[in-house]
């Protein structure tokens, strides 16, 4: 066999899933010809072949160096220096049977060490599981096409990681489009997409729901969040322990959620809610303008007589329209009208939660229009979202204040994750009819660290997702562009990775620590990276692979604007920034 056109060196030492092996010094050359194609010899990243018997062994090739001969001035020449390859061991297959990862026999000292052929990559690229995908081709044979396993992709959770460049917009949309077309007319995808990216690419397959949009507008309740979110998202509440007022704030909220819960639309016909169960957290609907008139009345309101009976009241105001109640001011000493006993506390409360009501940015969250949960419920707004003619929905958040944008999409999870739960083996929901969920730039969202009080609502929703989700039909993808910032509890349960170009180290390290140990010399190919390009690791593939990911049109708005041929335009500038003042100023294009 040592006379074959395959023939590379043999193997010098073994160390576990690890093999060195020499290049043989009858190597007429490091590019031979087999069967009319030339292959290089030692790339980094190319695969081998160790024959033992009937069993071939396979590895990847992860460091080229070269070693001194025995005996021999190491300074003579490079001549008179051995090529040593450092092999990582990844799968076996018996001749004529299918590649499968792992190894039940390991290579020796002597063993033959060969070129892997077309034919041998053909074995090892093979699609792997019931349900291949096909994203792109194999950059060691751009004529093999690159697949991914559907199932694992979607239950066993996937990240897709890149720096600015490198393609990772091209790629999600290249996957998407993969699962969403041909053979799965069932598919339901669900984009975070806080930068409204993706809405043109998926043109014909997808809906796009964003803020102030005529057709289909995003809005997410207020009255879905918890009371711990409310009061942080309301008045600024960032302790842990409950105050007076935050007592005072509870018992109201969860009197008007008790109150209202006869008359939703989703549950009080089916007298499956029972009012005295009910808590402040609910995901029940109240007026939050009456909640505000009710306490910015007790802090205005003044009495006739020191018994405090009757109210010197000049004109009512209106919770609609945030107009105060009016009163006769309150007099000094024993003369009438007199203030409320104990004086009310709760004017701070008021005056911010005024505030949230009046600033425009959060309509989409604190004026929902018909989903007031009489008129429409949640029930209605999940099926906006994921019961319509189109495999994609596209939540475009590029409007959301990102001062709140973890809040946003922890709610948005938790509320995706609590009906695929509940539903979780009713017709077309849950396992019946699995979600996938693709959280773009997932580093603003879901950082690392151990958070506060004040941060974290996403993190903590999206972390049940990855822990539990695959149970109840619920998939996740997250897409970054700095891995080191995105949550290590998060990346951990990630089974699959597609890593494209990344030049910072940390991001590297932390793509380095979540890939096997036998694979993280791979890792140190991330920088030399074509455009485009990506390694891909874990449950959904059947072999680590360099893959050229096929460029999608449209393409995603993620492209840089070309300067040079917008500069060189001789037309007379006309910029209207009045407009764009307007526009800010009115939270409004």
């Amino acid at each position: 066999m040592r006379d074959e056109a395959t023939y590379l060196g043999s193997v010098r030492r073994v160390v576990g899933a690890t093999v060195y092996a020499t290049l043989s010094s009858d190597l007429p050359s490091t590019s031979p010809i087999v069967n009319g194609r030339v292959y290089r010899v030692g790339q980094i990243g190319s695969f081998v072949r160790i024959p033992l018997g009937f069993l071939n062994a396979y590895g990847i090739v992860s460091m080229v160096g070269a070693m001194a001969v025995p005996g021999e001035d190491p300074l003579i020449s490079a001549r008179a220096a051995e090529c040593t390859l450092e092999i990582k061991l990844v799968g076996e297959a018996y001749r004529g049977s299918a590649f499968q990862r792992g190894l039940s026999i390991y290579p020796t000292v002597e063993d033959e060490v060969h070129v892997v052929t077309e034919d041998d990559l053909s074995k090892i690229y093979a699609p792997s599981g019931s349900s291949p995908v096909t994203i792109g081709s194999h950059s060691a044979s751009e004529s093999l096409e690159a697949t991914l396993d559907l199932d694992k992709l979607v239950t066993r959770h996937a990240a897709i990681v890149g720096s600015t460049g490198a393609g990772k917009s091209n790629t999600v949309a290249a996957i998407l489009k993969a699962l969403t077309t041909g053979s799965f007319p069932k598919a339901r995808v669900i984009v975070i997409d806080p930068h409204g990216e993706y809405g043109a690419a998926f043109q014909g397959i997808s809906r796009v729901f964003s803020i102030g949009a005529k057709d289909h507008p995003f809005v997410l309740p207020y009255w879905c969040l918890s009371f711990d979110e409310l009061g942080w998202f309301l008045v600024d509440r960032r302790a842990a322990s409950e105050t007076i007022q935050d007592g005072n704030l509870r018992d109201k909220i969860a009197e008007m959620r008790r109150s209202g819960c006869a008359a939703v639309k989703v549950g009080a016909a089916q007298k499956a809610l029972v009012q005295e169960e009910v808590t402040a957290d609910a995901p029940l609907p109240f007026s939050i303008r009456d909640l505000w008139y009710h306490f910015d009345r007790l802090e205005r309101v003044t009495y006739n007589e020191i018994a405090r009976v009757t109210e010197a009241i000049v004109a009512e105001g209106n919770a609609k329209k945030l107009t105060s109640a009016q009163f006769i001011p309150a007099a000094m000493g024993n003369s009438a009208p007199f203030k409320p006993q104990p004086l009310p506390i709760m004017a701070t409360y008021t005056n911010k939660i005024a505030q949230r009501l009046r600033d425009r940015r959060y309509d989409f969250l604190l004026n929902p229009g018909d989903f007031d949960g009489t008129t429409k419920d949640l029930a209605d707004l999940v099926e906006s979202w994921l019961n319509h003619d189109q495999p994609i929905t596209v939540l475009d958040l590029a409007g959301v204040p990102s001062d709140i944008m973890d809040l946003v999409v922890g709610l948005l999870s938790r509320l995706l994750f609590e009906v695929m739960f509940w539903g979780k083996d009713l017709p077309d929901i849950g396992k019946q009819r699995p979600l996938l969920l693709v959280f773009e730039e997932a580093h603003r969202y879901l950082p690392s660290g151990d958070g506060s009080f004040i941060q974290g609502y996403a993190r903590r929703s999206v972390q049940r997702i990855l822990k539990e989700g695959r149970k109840y039909g619920l998939g996740a993808v997250l897409v970054s562009q700095r891995p080191s910032e995105l949550d290590e509890t998060l990346l951990s349960q990630c089974g699959t990775f597609i890593a494209l170009r990344l030049s910072n180290s940390q991001d590297q390290g932390r793509v380095k620590s979540a890939v096997p140990d036998e694979l993280a010399g791979l890792v140190d190919l991330l920088p030399a990276l074509r455009t485009g390009e990506a390694i891909i690791s874990g449950e959904a593939t059947q072999i680590p692979s360099r893959v050229r990911i096929k460029l999608i049109e449209p393409r995603p708005k993620s492209g840089d604007p070309e300067v040079s041929k917008l500069w060189k335009d001789g037309t007379k500038p006309k910029p209207d920034y009045t407009v764009a003042i307007t526009n800010w100023r009115r939270q409004q294009n």
